[in-house]
Formats: C-alpha cells, structure tokens, sequence
C-alpha cells in the first residue's frame, strides 16, 4: 500500500518548506512544490505571487461584506476585530485551497518494490509506478534557464523605473540545480529542483542513504 499525505496543510501556509521528508523502516516518502526548472514568467515573483492574490482576494471579500452590512451594523471596535479576523481567515483558505501550488510526492516503498512519483494539481494528478529494482541511480545535474520575452522584461523594468522601483536580479538567466532518478527504461526523472546546491546535495544524499541502508 503506497503512503499518501494531505495535499494542502494548513501548516505549509504558516511555515513554507521547500521540501520534507517522511521515512520509516521500509518506507520514504518525499513531498516538494520545487520539482520544475523553470524561470517563470515576467511577473516577477516580488511583484505578485499566491500570497498576494490571496490578500487581494481577501480584501475583496471583507470589502463586499462590509457593503452588505454597512445598513445592518454600525463601525464599532468589536467590528473591526471581526473584520480582521475574518480576513485572516479568508486569507488562509485562498492560500491553501485556491491559489495552492502544484508538488509533487515520491514515494520509494521498499515492502512491495515500488517507486512512485506523483504530481498533484488542484484539478489533476499525473502519477508514474516504477519497479525499485528499475531505479538505476539517484543523480544531480545543473541548469541555467532564462526568460524567453525579453521585449517583455524590458517593459515590466521600464514602468517599475518610472515608479522608482528596482527589482533585484528581474530578467538575470537562473541557475537550477537538480535531483534525478535514473530508471533503466523511462530515462530520468525530476524530482527535485532548488537554486541552493546545498539543498539538492541533502536531498541526494537522503534518498542514497535510504536505498543503501
């Protein structure tokens, strides 16, 4: 039987983790929202991201409720505190059910010889089953990847210019480094992928020492 976790815990919301490990005797399981080497597109991830469409949907929401009972109640301390309240709350369920990232789970089951990646999204998930005896090797690569729209990048530059805005390292080639398994009929697969080599050593050394044991 393959371990599966809750997709969206509240807890990766407060405490973000690039990635996390679960291992028992016979079992690893291995979750992550970083597993793709991509730049990304030109909306540069300081200028919007999922925590900021989730504060701006919030807002809108606390802006719609206030219309609604503006009639019914008047402004009063105990208002505003549910307000707030109510917008920490609507800020959280944005977070965690709409605006969630994709990850993906790798599971290496040593009981019934299975390997299994799977990459959850919020209305599909793709999922691949491999033989253990098929894994040939864990292996490390490096990537630099640009952005593909420079007319692009030089536009989002030029009106941040004109509102006296610098954003550091917007539009620079980004350097990937990678975790790979290597199986012996479907080639490689990534599992992994961070900006910090350091990360991706711990992550390959994890799963070595796993299989070794």
């Amino acid at each position: 039987m393959l371990i599966t976790y809750d997709p969206w815990p509240i807890t990766y919301v407060l405490l973000p983790m690039t990635y996390t490990f679960d291992i028992d005797d016979k079992v690893l399981a291995f979750r992550t929202v970083s597993f793709r080497a991509e730049k990304g597109s030109v909306l540069h991830s300081g200028i919007y991201n999922r925590e900021t469409a989730s504060t701006f949907a919030a807002g809108v929401c606390i802006i719609l409720l206030g219309f609604f009972f503006a009639s019914r109640l008047s402004l009063s301390t105990i208002s505003c505190i549910a307000a707030l309240l109510l917008f920490v709350l609507f800020f959280l369920f944005f977070r965690t059910f709409v605006f969630r990232e994709r990850f993906l789970q790798a599971v290496i089951d040593k009981r019934n010889n299975v390997v299994s990646i799977m990459r959850i999204g919020l209305f599909r998930t793709e999922k691949q089953l491999f033989a253990l005896t098929e894994l040939e090797g864990i292996r490390e690569d490096y990537k630099e990847v640009a952005l593909e729209n420079p007319d692009g990048i030089r536009i989002v530059e030029k009106i941040a210019l004109q509102h006296g805005m610098v954003i550091p390292g917007f539009g620079d080639a980004a350097e990937f480094y990678t975790v790979e398994f290597e199986f012996k009929d479907a080639g490689r697969v990534m599992v992994f992928s961070s900006l910090d080599h350091s990360e991706t050593d711990d992550v390959t050394r994890t799963f070595k020492n796993f299989i070794e044991r």
